[in-house]
């Protein structure tokens, strides 16, 4: 379809039958002792060619932080990652209600090239957007950040490659050069090396916003 996308569909496509059935990784993380969690955030993984290297950092971090995850994909048959490793979902993500959830975040991999016209991903970023709720992107998902209509006029960054850039900028967004980029409530990373510090950040910010959220919601006296 797109440059960026290509050369890894056809790396990633043989990975499943190079690595064989490898462990599945776990979605449901311990967390550290004493925490509670506050908030749930949705985690949309594309069903094929996910990368596992965003996804399970950012998975953690959001565990011991005490947030709770649901994982969302097409469907709940197995996702499977760019290096094979295997998902199970816990919901399909048509069937997943906004208002139970503090925030989005969508990993990458080059399956994700594959939602970047998702009409309902779309209007759900544009939910959680405009609710003040999380939306958080890395690698290559910004992109559909950015066709979804939610980064114009917002700080964010992308994979580091030409045409992804170009097409934050074509959005309206105001491409930063720089790995990790929080603006509010849109965080955006563009590659794993990032994932962990992707994942506390996400966990921050929901954090501060269900806070706030229960302070405006007190009885004033």
């Amino acid at each position: 379809m797109l440059r960026i996308a290509g050369c890894i569909l056809l790396l990633g496509a043989a990975a499943p039958w190079v690595y064989g059935q490898p462990p599945t990784i776990p979605t449901r993380l311990v967390r550290a002792p004493g925490d509670r969690p506050q908030a749930e955030v949705l985690v949309f993984l594309p069903q094929r060619l996910f990368a596992e290297e965003e996804f399970e950092p950012a998975l953690r971090q959001l565990s011991l932080a005490g947030v709770r995850t649901r994982i969302a994909s097409s469907d709940t048959t197995t996702a499977i990652g760019i290096r094979g490793i295997m998902v199970k979902p816990d919901l399909a993500f048509r069937d997943a209600r906004t208002e139970d959830y503090a925030g989005l975040m969508l990993i990458g991999g080059s399956g994700a090239a594959l939602h970047w016209d998702d009409s309902l991903l779309h209007a759900w970023c544009r939910e959680f957007a405009e609710s003040g709720r999380v939306v958080a992107a890395i690698g290559i998902a910004p992109i559909t950040l950015a066709r979804a209509g939610v980064l114009k006029g917002r700080k964010a960054t992308v994979f580091h490659e030409r045409s992804a850039v170009n097409w934050l900028r074509q959005s309206g967004a105001r491409f930063v050069f720089r790995q990790l980029v929080s603006d509010r409530n849109i965080i955006t990373a563009a590659s794993a090396q990032q994932a962990r510090m992707f994942g506390r950040t996400v966990a921050a910010t929901v954090h501060r916003n269900t806070s706030a959220t229960k302070q405006d919601a007190r009885p004033r006296e």
